[in-house]
């Protein structure tokens, strides 16, 4: 009777119980069904990230390491760089002796050496996860702006390829006014060194730039200009036109061919006159003029006034002086104040005279026939000197002149239907520099104003 009394009581919490229960375990399994497949899907999501990332990181790995550039720093040599790049001594000794041959031990400060490897994964028994060696395959040489010389490693040796850049030819006009330097002026005009001392050179017959050059005066150049398929300057090409104006003088010069040949071009003035003439205005090319011609109050040396006989051109010890003109070698050797000194016949009744050297040219001597621009000998400080410097002296009929006053005779005067044609190309010419206005650059090969390229 008390059991049946104690199952009437407690059955409705039994049957709460129970169904509480299963409620509650029905919600925790799914709960803790979810959570799992959460945690699955996770896990499975950051095995596949750490997989991906992995594989990237591998990948750049492998690419950072396939290449390695080297820019030249001053007091490197190419036996150190190849040290760094942990090359065998063997491959360095084959790989000096190829670039020997090729002049590539020179190094220049700035250019680049480029390394190139392949990347091999060596499986060792035992070990689960590779090693990395690194294999050369080619070192690149930077020669200059569109050259570059490749040595590559193959089963057989090494072997080399020159590789250029293609270039594309401009006509392109640069005008400057001169402030207190010529070549700082043309510089920041966008000229290049080797076209400016081209620009010196050829007016080296008509104009001595120390003494004849000054601020405000005007200067333009149409030259040829090489440059790379993204636009960046190589190099500039030959100067075809220049005009400068100085003091109220216009030097107007034009590269012209009176034969129409390549080979036959020279410069000539507005006139059909060529520009070479008999003797050049300086015999010189790195130079400042450090006395000139006429009386001195007080000579350097001596300490008493004196006639000074020529042009004195201060230069660093070394540089090259130049045969002003054609001729024979009448004097060489030693001459009391003069020091070494070199004196050219040019004709029956002009000569020149070259003082103060530190040597002669090899093989030069006495009855030597030398053409103007020859290097005949070099600045020094033989003689009566207070510094090195070059004693330029210009002889006529015996008597010393003013090298500046000489009037030289042009090697070649058109005439006739050769300067009629000579004038056909200056109205080109003309034409050619208004179209170049305003940075205007051509294509060489679409010019049409000028015959004769």
């Amino acid at each position: 009777m008390i059991n049946t009394i104690k199952n009437i009581i407690t059955w409705p919490f039994g049957f709460v119980s129970d169904y509480s229960l299963k409620k509650f375990f029905g919600v925790t399994a799914l709960l803790l069904l979810a959570i799992s497949l959460l945690t699955l899907n996770l896990y499975i999501n950051n095995i596949s990230f750490s997989f991906l990332t992995q594989k990237l990181s591998a990948e750049e790995e492998i690419s950072e390491s396939t290449t390695s550039t080297v820019t030249i720093e001053k007091g490197d040599t190419l036996s150190n760089i190849l040290k760094r790049e942990k090359i065998t001594i063997e491959d360095i000794q084959k790989i000096t002796k190829i670039a020997e041959s090729e002049n590539l031990t020179l190094l220049k400060i700035g250019k680049t050496i480029t390394f190139e490897y392949s990347i091999n994964l060596l499986e060792k028994e035992g070990e689960e996860l590779a090693t990395e060696q690194k294999a050369l395959n080619m070192i690149s040489f930077e020669v200059d702006n569109i050259k570059s010389i490749d040595i590559i490693k193959s089963e057989n040796g090494f072997s080399t390829e020159v590789r250029s850049v293609p270039l594309t030819k401009l006509i392109t006009k640069y005008e400057t006014i001169v402030d207190s330097n010529v070549i700082s002026s043309l510089k920041k005009a966008g000229l290049s060194s080797n076209s400016i001392i081209s620009l010196i050179n050829t007016y080296s017959h008509q104009i001595d730039f120390q003494r004849q050059i000054h601020p405000g005066d005007k200067i333009t150049v149409i030259t040829e200009k090489f440059v790379t398929s993204d636009s960046k300057l190589s190099h500039h090409g030959e100067i075809i036109y220049s005009s400068i104006q100085s003091q109220g003088n216009d030097y107007t010069i034009y590269r012209y061919s009176p034969t129409g040949q390549k080979e036959g071009y020279e410069f000539f003035s507005e006139e059909g006159k060529s520009t070479k003439g008999t003797l050049l205005k300086t015999p010189i090319k790195v130079v400042r003029i450090s006395s000139s011609f006429g009386y001195r109050d007080k000579h350097p040396v001596h300490g008493y006034g004196a006639m000074h006989e020529g042009v004195d051109f201060a230069a660093p010890t070394g540089t090259p002086i130049y045969s002003a003109g054609n001729g024979i070698v009448e004097f060489i050797g030693w001459a009391s104040g003069y020091g070494r000194i070199v004196v050219i016949k040019h004709n029956n009744s002009l000569s020149t005279a070259y003082a103060h050297a530190s040597k002669f040219a090899n093989g030069l001597k006495k009855g030597s026939n030398v053409k103007q621009g020859d290097t005949i000998a070099f600045v020094g400080t033989s003689g009566n000197v207070t510094g090195a410097h070059l004693h330029y002296e210009v002889r006529e009929n015996g008597k010393k002149i003013n090298p500046a006053n000489f009037k030289s005779t042009p090697s070649v005067q058109l005439t006739g239907v050769g300067l009629n044609k000579f004038n056909k190309f200056k109205n080109q010419i003309s034409r050619l520099k208004s179209k170049l206005d305003g940075n205007i650059e051509i294509v060489a090969s679409d010019l049409k104003e000028v015959d004769l390229f």
